[in-house]
């Protein structure tokens, strides 16, 4: 078979396989024992980056992976995978194209070398939008292979390779499927912000949000879930009047913010899908309530203290108060503020 043809039907398979319900780690497998089908190599090696932690976490590896392990394991390996050029999108690389000995790069001179490997190829798996997600090394003990054309079939597969280990792709997919959704992002550890493919962004979840900076601090305190409410933009923060429908009809529309908690910390670096949506079940309560239950929530109870924080009387609080338990269906003041929080039916300090 031509090496455009395979190149076809690899990208076939690894497409399929992407679209499957195998788990990262099982189409990582999948992916080198395919590649094993048209390509000779001894060792394999397909990995996640980290690029906060600037570390490669494996999800498959085939053959005597040791060698690599223990390089992949040292701080300054990515220095040197920066130097390769290998953190860029750029062809695979053979080993047989790097300048001067390989005895006098690090990887190949302390770990592969030694291990009776002497030529392979390297890539950095970049997704069809350009996100760097991963690492892929191919190497073996005969220095004729990989060859440039087996480079060349590997070329071919390496975006698609790349977007089927995103995890973007997969957070999206589960988020949407158990929330309505108009707008959303993916966090990573470090605060930044991704997109979240199949939804645009929004202002609201721009770098820097004290919307993201909220919903990031309740995911941490150990829940996979969060719900909470927020004024839209041009809409008004005040306390007095708004509906909180969310339907635009009083002085301040609101917005349901939802977080999602996807951490895998032995995987990457993205912790959690924020999405936007309509607000909804809020019960009749006005935005003055809402705020209320948020400052309860967040540990404010003494009711002085909160017309304070409000800039309302003492009398518009125990009004508040009496009004969020009836419409919660509860005379007790805890039990109103749980179902508030499990419910989402609540304006967190800070969001505004």
């Amino acid at each position: 078979m031509s090496g455009e043809r395979t190149s076809l039907r690899l990208r076939l398979e690894f497409a399929q396989l992407a679209a499957s319900s195998a788990t990262i780690q099982e189409r990582a497998a999948e992916i080198l024992e395919r590649l094993g089908r048209v390509i000779v190599f001894d060792v394999g090696w397909l990995a996640l980056r980290d690029p906060e932690l600037r570390r490669q976490i494996p999800l498959a590896t085939t053959g005597d992976a040791a060698p690599l392990r223990a390089y992949f394991a040292r701080p300054e390996a990515d220095d040197d995978v920066d130097s390769l050029g290998l953190n860029r999108f750029r062809p695979p690389m053979l080993a047989s194209e790097i300048p001067g000995p390989l005895s006098e790069v690090r990887a190949w001179g302390e770990h592969l070398l030694p291990a009776g490997l002497c030529q392979g190829l390297a890539v950095g798996l970049f997704t069809s939008g350009g996100r760097h997600v991963g690492f892929l090394s191919l190497l073996s003990a005969d220095r004729s292979h990989p060859s440039p054309a087996e480079r060349n079939v590997v070329a071919a597969c390496t975006t698609v390779i790349a977007d089927g280990l995103d995890r973007t792709r997969e957070i999206a997919e589960t988020a949407l499927a158990i929330q309505r959704a108009v707008a959303g992002v993916v966090l990573t550890r470090g605060g930044d912000v991704l997109p979240l493919p199949g939804l645009p962004d929004d202002r609201l979840l721009a770098s820097g949000s004290p919307i993201l900076a909220v919903a990031a601090d309740e995911l941490a305190k150990g829940g996979a879930h969060a719900s909470f409410l927020v004024p839209a933009p041009g809409t008004g923060t005040g306390t007095g009047t708004g509906t909180g429908t969310g339907t635009g009809t009083g002085t301040v529309r609101l917005i349901r913010v939802t977080a999602l908690d996807f951490a895998r910390p032995g995987v990457d670096n993205l912790t959690a899908a924020v999405l936007l949506g309509p607000a909804s079940n809020l019960h009749g309560l006005i935005v003055l309530d809402l705020q209320v239950l948020g400052l309860l929530i967040d540990g404010l109870t003494d009711l002085p203290a909160l017309g304070r924080a409000l800039q309302v009387s003492a009398l518009a609080v125990t009004e508040s108060v009496e009004r969020s338990m009836a419409a919660l269906g509860t005379n007790d003041l805890t039990t109103a503020t749980l179902r508030a929080l499990r419910g989402g039916t609540r304006i967190p300090p800070g969001v505004t």
